[in-house]
């Protein structure tokens, strides 16, 4: 794992990956020798991720990650064939999109009206920006537009010793490390909180920032002007145990669950307000490649899945008008 994937991929997907290979790949086909692996042990794994409850979407990134392993292992001679490559993947689950309505949305932005971080969340539903972009928002990235080049991750560190150092968690070790590609760039705030590039380039853009949140966010950089800010973040954290420091994603999307809990709005993740802002786009006709470009989409493919699709009044406004254009011919006589 260390010399194929931590060098490969981001910190956050190594560390996804070093998560299956504990919870489910060693559990389940771990006490086979490399070279005896088969196709049988590969459909096992899959069998027992289905049991432990797992989504099909689950299922598959755990063969994607067996995958990787055996086809290294054939790649430098350990075995003689990649058995993972001769069993298909689980089929992806269809996913299923919550739709957040403009009534929803409404309830929320009334609901967190003269909240210290209300204009976090219309961020969030104006402007479709990711979870960590907004959270990783610096003030001196805020003016005419929002700077959405870097955002808010915790890594996990790693142990750095040569030789067992005692502790149990890399984060306590005298010479911990976060192991990453060369090209991973990372600004290292606090603790696990680190300030890190989009994966992708389309994930870097300038957002425009118009009323009204604009005045919103105006008022959140005064705010934070007077409060400890010792990162220059534009939202930080207001609890006493955390005053001023970076706030953590699990944290957010708890605020985020009593949000919707208040205003009475159920069944509606934090990323569903993107959903939400690529609805709006569309709503106001908005090209399909400017729409991409603001919400960071690598294709307009992407933009389009996230598309929750017209609303029953849209689709019978569309009826009305194309029914309209079918004109009975006049008598004849």
């Amino acid at each position: 794992m260390a010399e194929i994937v931590d060098q490969e991929v981001r910190p956050k997907t190594a560390e996804s990956y070093r998560s299956l290979v504990r919870l489910y790949i060693e559990p389940a086909i771990g006490a086979r020798n490399l070279t005896e692996v088969t196709t049988a042990d590969v459909r096992e794994l899959h069998r027992f991720m289905r049991d432990a409850g797992l989504s099909a979407s689950t299922v598959r990134l755990g063969h994607r990650v067996l995958a990787i392993a055996l086809k290294q292992a054939h790649r430098e001679g350990y075995t003689n064939r990649d058995v993972a490559a001769l069993v298909k993947p689980p089929r992806p689950s269809s996913p299923t999109l919550t739709t957040l309505s403009r009534e929803d949305a409404a309830r929320l932005l009334q609901a967190v009206r003269g909240d210290r971080l209300e204009s976090r969340w219309v961020a969030a539903l104006l402007t479709g920006a990711r979870q960590g972009e907004l959270l990783g928002l610096e003030l001196d990235r805020v003016a005419d537009e929002l700077d959405l080049s870097w955002q808010l991750q915790r890594l996990t560190w790693q142990h750095g010793c040569g030789q067992p150092c005692g502790r149990a968690r890399g984060a306590e070790c005298p010479d911990r490390r976060i192991v990453a590609p060369p090209d991973h760039e990372r600004r290292h705030l606090a603790g696990g909180f680190w300030l890190t590039r989009p994966k992708t380039a389309a994930g870097t853009r300038r957002v425009p920032l118009v009323s009204p949140l604009r005045e919103l966010v105006d008022a959140r950089v005064a705010a934070a002007a007077t409060e400890p800010n010792p990162y220059g973040l534009l939202w930080t954290s207001g609890a006493a145990r955390s005053l001023g420091q970076p706030i953590d994603a699990s944290a957010d999307s708890r605020a985020w669950r009593q949000l919707t809990a208040r205003a009475g709005v159920t069944g509606v993740r934090l990323h569903d307000a993107r959903h939400f802002t690529v609805d709006l786009l569309y709503a106001a006709g908005v090209p399909e490649v400017v729409a991409m470009e603001l919400i960071g989409h690598s294709s307009v493919a992407m933009t389009r899945r996230y598309r929750s699709g017209a609303s029953p009044e849209t689709l019978r406004r569309a009826m009305e008008r194309s029914s309209g254009e079918l004109v009975e011919p006049s008598p004849t006589r």
